[in-house]
């Protein structure tokens, strides 16, 4: 059974992916490759973005998942920008991890106990507390599903 605050987190990014599949439904592996007329990342390293970001978050609470190095390689922070000419992750194959996510994350809150996302974690954005750390890549997240409803109305004006 989920503790009162991991079950606001889980329902937190359980919101958020309702959300994103509003904009990357229907959305296949080249059209998530369409590189806006100006600089900014396509709509392909966004969601790899966020996926890198679960990642993370999976890592804090102690989750297991094969896609963690395949995921950070390419969008991590900092990385390369995807376009047709550089390596990418197939679009569903990244939807894929995205729900994933979600089910992993839930599994790994079922049995915790307040006290211990209450406890410190430290990974490459310094140390807090497990609940802050969770907390802040959802916030982080966010930012990023404002660029996913942009690029869905770019991929869908295109001829």
């Amino acid at each position: 059974m989920l503790t009162l605050n991991a079950q606001m987190l889980y329902e937190k990014y359980q919101f958020h992916n309702r959300i994103m599949h509003h904009f990357i439904d229907d959305i296949n592996h080249e059209e998530s490759l369409l590189q806006l007329p100006f600089k900014h990342n396509c709509m392909n390293w966004i969601l790899g973005h966020i996926v890198t970001n679960r990642s993370h978050v999976l890592e804090v609470v102690g989750a297991k998942h094969a896609w963690q190095e395949e995921i950070r390689e390419l969008y991590h922070q900092d990385t390369q920008p995807v376009s047709e000419e550089t390596p990418s992750i197939k679009f569903g194959k990244l939807i894929t991890y995205l729900d994933e996510s979600v089910s992993l994350l839930e599994s790994a809150l079922e049995n915790i106990s307040e006290e211990w996302l209450d406890e410190n974690f430290n990974n490459y954005r310094g140390e807090k507390t497990r609940y802050e750390h969770i907390d802040s890549f959802h916030w982080h997240e966010s930012f990023h599903l404002g660029q996913l409803e942009i690029l869905k109305a770019f991929i869908e004006s295109e001829p």
